[in-house]
């Protein structure tokens, strides 16, 4: 937790689902939100925020969901001819 106010004006200590994120984002009128930090729990919520038309910063939420998918992943990986060690679902 940084609590550098000149990096942030407020600090919440809520739970990180989507519906505590969409509430924050309406209640300061947020110009957008980074998910891409935070470890898998954030990065899960990007495609369901996305889809509920919050504005992701940074990295857009397909790549992110793109890069946590193994099948998706490793689907991209082939299609640029990277190889890859053998793995099942």
């Amino acid at each position: 937790v940084s609590t550098d106010y000149d990096e942030c004006d407020r600090l919440y200590f809520e739970e990180l689902s989507g519906e505590r994120v969409r509430d924050i984002y309406e209640k300061d009128n947020s110009e957008g939100i980074i998910v891409s930090v935070g470890g898998q729990i954030p990065n899960g919520l990007a495609i369901p925020l996305d889809k509920a038309g919050v504005k992701i910063l940074g990295t857009p939420a397909k790549m992110i969901d793109n890069a946590e998918d193994r099948m998706k992943f490793s689907d991209m990986i082939d299609e640029i001819g990277v190889q890859q060690p053998r793995w099942r679902e």
